[in-house]
């Protein structure tokens, strides 16, 4: 009885002490989050899948270029060509937009009205940065369809998974609407830049995509895009999801508090039972994201951890990044913060 005891202790012993959180659940345990342990008995925040394995980041996160570069982007592709270009030499004078792209993708109900999606393309050829900028949602009716079709139907993204049938076909209407000339003539032409693929709201999904895509495509390496976003929803399943954190080093979706739309759909699926996840790197201000706020580099993709712990949600708080309003900043010119 004394040897029976004495080998389950040391099993137990074993388990707790594996190398690494992916050690652990490969061996069949959960990991603790808060004890750092394989198999802790008393664990508030245990871990099932290895896409929430805690670990910090492969690239370094900047609020600083984050405000001054990535958030025009955001307003950029929120207007009109003119206004753009405004935004651009407001905040970044090197830079040069390229391409507007405004496609029709729309639900084909045929009682829905047209909806649009539209993203530029832009060139610094001084700082050698391609950017992707992708558009946010622009009206209640194509949130009505996003949210509906939350629950209808996915696609699946080449052999990684699936994404919702949504981002998947804007994203393809957009490709095929002139963004596939687009990149591979930039392609050609610059070959060795690097290439900044970002957007808010839906625009964050299409971007999450979009930086997928001309890897599969086989038109850029990993290793030199860069994918920020703001306000994600959840865009594809676990493989999809997993895909893309294992794939790019630099990858980080920006959460401002109680912002509702990250939440969105849920992680658990009511109609097909499918699982949503986030990939990482989630960058949680807990605040009012004005200049020297604090921020969160959060250490799992998608777990009870950072903005997963609020309750209380905000549209307020969705439409506000980095202290600006972005509901008309891209049609002002991306005013410079003083």
């Amino acid at each position: 009885m004394q040897k029976l005891a004495l080998a389950l202790l040391l099993s137990f012993l074993a388990a707790c002490q594996a190398t690494s959180c992916e050690d652990c659940l490969n061996s069949g345990n959960h990991y603790c989050a808060d004890t750092k342990l394989c198999n802790s008995p008393v664990c508030l925040n245990s871990i099932t899948h290895i896409i929430n394995c805690p670990r910090a980041p492969n690239a370094t996160y900047d609020d600083n270029e984050a405000r001054t570069k990535w958030l025009p982007l955001f307003g950029a592709s929120a207007t009109n060509p003119t206004m753009a270009q405004k935004c651009f030499d407001n905040n970044w004078p090197t830079m040069k937009l390229s391409k507007y792209i405004l496609v029709n993708c729309s639900d084909p109900s045929p009682i829905l009205p047209l909806t649009t999606c539209a993203m530029i393309t832009a060139v610094d050829t001084t700082q050698k940065i391609l950017v992707m900028s992708f558009r946010a949602t622009n009206s209640g009716t194509q949130l009505e369809e996003e949210i509906l079709n939350y629950f209808v139907a996915k696609k699946a993204f080449f052999d990684s998974g699936y994404i919702f049938e949504f981002f998947y076909d804007a994203y393809v209407a957009l490709w095929n609407g002139g963004l596939s000339a687009e990149m591979r003539n930039l392609k050609y032409k610059y070959p060795d830049y690097e290439v900044w693929v970002t957007g808010h709201s839906l625009g964050a999904a299409l971007a999450s995509v979009g930086a997928s895509w001309i890897v599969k495509a086989g038109l850029f390496k990993p290793e030199h895009i860069k994918v920020l976003t703001a306000g994600q929803p959840r865009t594809g399943d676990y493989a999809y999801s997993l895909w893309h954190q294992n794939t790019f080093a630099y990858s980080f979706r920006i959460v401002h508090a109680h912002d509702i739309v990250p939440h969105v759909p849920f992680q658990y699926e009511l109609v097909d039972h499918d699982k949503m996840y986030h990939h990482r790197t989630e960058i949680w201000y807990n605040n009012d994201m004005s200049v020297g706020s604090p921020y969160h580099v959060c250490q799992e993709a998608d777990g009870f951890y950072c903005s997963n712990q609020n309750a209380d949600l905000s549209w307020n708080d969705h439409t506000h990044y980095y202290n600006t309003d972005l509901d008309g900043y891209g049609n002002k010119g991306c005013p410079k913060a003083n």
